[in-house]
Order: structure tokens, then sequence, then C-alpha cells
């Protein structure tokens, strides 16, 4: 009787601390620390918004939001690790302009469609960057340089797909010039290396850039969008030297498909009510990004149409990319 007695009460002990796990996992939402996995190297682009918007949305939820690098193959490794997570909220992933890409690159079966996409804050233009020193004083003589001397003028980009190196291959289509592509982990360790003089030039964010420029260290040559950045006053765009080309960046916020309405809506409220800070406002104006807010339905439509956009711009530039040994 002993025995029964013993065995009833460790399975009335076992039945108690699993109703208090279902009760933390059906209670009010959030009620412990949110992962933030960042698809980029720490110091770029990627990581300073998830980094800032991950500090302001953590005092709206009342719990810590934590971000965690996952960089490789354009995000593709991010973005399939959270995709692959339980839909809790608890594993949510900062979604760049890549999310709509690497499908199309080949690099992972995942896409817009695959997520539940909670918010876009932000929208950067790109921007060529050269050495304060380096001998081209203008676009146009960037561009001269690499149609004289195909392949021999060095061009770092944030990886082989990345956002950056797409833009990078449409200065190519665009100009008829010719580079040798040199991918990194990132934007950050790219800059270094222009700014180290192992590489001739880089295209990368004007928030990730700005600050060198205007330290005298590197030179922009051409934002690639149609109106100039509110940062960079001085530099031209590519559209005024008669190239209508460039692929802006964004960055959002996303979690595993089948996230719950309330847990989706919730998280949407808190990345709204951070966008609206001064901290966020200010951060904007001082690094060149342009605030830009689209709901979780709008995030839909706006990534859908990016990705029926690289779907059928990236066969082209990969062949591009081939045919002139870049």
């Amino acid at each position: 009787m002993k025995h029964v007695r013993l065995s009833l009460a460790s399975g009335a002990l076992l039945i108690a601390v699993a109703a208090v796990g279902c009760g933390s996992e059906t209670g009010p939402y959030p009620s412990s620390e949110i992962k933030l996995i960042v698809q980029a190297a720490p110091g770029g682009l990627s990581d300073t918004v998830s980094r800032i918007m991950g500090s302001l949305v953590e005092h709206d939820l009342g719990v810590p939001v934590v971000c965690q690098n996952k960089p490789g193959a354009s995000g593709a490794l991010a973005f399939s690790y959270v995709t692959r997570r339980p839909p809790d909220g608890y594993t949510i992933g900062h979604g760049p302009v890549e999310i709509a890409m690497v499908r199309g690159l080949g690099y992972a079966d995942v896409g817009p469609e695959d997520m539940s996409l909670i918010c876009m804050v932000s929208r950067v233009a790109p921007v060529l960057v050269v050495q304060e020193e380096a001998p081209w004083a203008t676009f146009e003589e960037f561009v001269a340089a690499g149609r004289e001397r195909p392949g021999e003028l060095i061009m770092a980009n944030s990886g082989v797909g990345s956002i950056w190196h797409f833009n990078t291959l449409l200065l190519e289509q665009h100009t008829g010039m010719r580079a040798t592509h040199l991918p990194y982990g990132g934007s950050t360790p790219g800059l270094v290396a222009l700014l180290g003089g192992h590489v001739d030039a880089v295209i990368a964010g004007v928030s990730e850039v700005v600050s060198h420029v205007r330290s005298g260290r590197l030179r922009a040559l051409a934002v690639f969008d149609e109106e100039r950045a509110a940062v960079l006053p001085e530099t031209p765009t590519t559209h005024a030297f008669g190239y209508e080309m460039g692929a802006a960046a964004w960055s959002g916020f996303y979690g595993p498909s089948g996230l719950p309405d309330t847990v989706r809506a919730r998280l949407e409220e808190a990345f709204a009510a951070a966008f609206e800070t001064e901290e966020w406002t200010t951060l904007c104006r001082e690094q060149g990004l342009q605030p830009l807010f689209l709901d979780r339905e709008e995030f839909e439509a706006f990534a859908g149409e990016q990705a029926r956009f690289f779907g059928a711009q990236i066969p082209e530039l990969v062949r591009l990319a081939g045919a002139g040994g870049s």
C-alpha cells in the first residue's frame, strides 16, 4: 500500500508540474525572454536596427529582447532557423530585403510567404564609396576605370547574393564596367577592408558609411536612388548621371509561420510604439535611415512584390556575373 501511495503522490506531483508548465505557455504573452535572430554580422545596418529596436520594444513588452547573430548565405541560415522554430513568439527574426531574395538565389527554399511578417520600419539607399585618397574623384571616373580595365577594380560586398552585391551587379549591368567581387560576412568587414586599402570600393547602405564619409576617411561617389540622401547632400545620385538603377535595403521583423494573431498583433504594437520614439527618430536622422512603417498586411504585400521583382531580376544578373567573370 505504501508503494501505491508513493506512486499516486508522484503522479500527482507530475500532473501539478505539467499544469504549471502549460499555464505559462497559455498565459499572457510575453512572459519570458524573446530571441531576435539577426542574419548579419555585428556592427552593420541589420545589427544596428535590430539592437536599437530590440532595446526599445523590450520596454513595452516587459521582457528582455536578446539579439543573436546568425550570419551566412545572405541570411538564409537565419531565415531557415527562425521559420523552423515553434510559432510562439519567443523566437523572431530581423527581416531585411534578403528575405525576398534567397529563394531566387537558390540558397534556401524560404521566402516572405513562409513567415509571419510583423512590420517594416526602415529603408536605406545604397551608396558607392572609395578611400578619400583614391584616384577617382567622381562616379564617372570610377566607371570609366572599370570599363578601361575590366576586372582590375576590386569591390567588396556584404556577401554573395546580398542586396549590396545585387547593386554591384546592377552597376555593371547599367554602365558596362566590370569589377572583381570580393564577398565578406557583412558590410562592416567589407568597409574595414576598404579602409585598410585591401579593396578599391564598396557599395553599402548610406547609414553604414556616413560616419566614415564625415570623418574624411571615405569619399562617396554616388547614391543609387532617385533622390539625394539627406545625410550626404553633396553626393549625386546615379539617376543624375542617367543610370536609373538601385535597389534599396529595408528592415522589418517576422516570426515563424503560424504565429497566433494575438501574439503577432502584440509584437506589431510594440514595434509601432518603438517606431514613434524620439530615440528611433534620432537614429534615423543621424544615420541616414528613412523611417518607413508598414503594418503586417502592408508588409506582406510589399515583401511579396519584392520577392517577385528579385525572382525575375536575379537570374539575369547571375547570368551577367558569370559572363563577366565576376
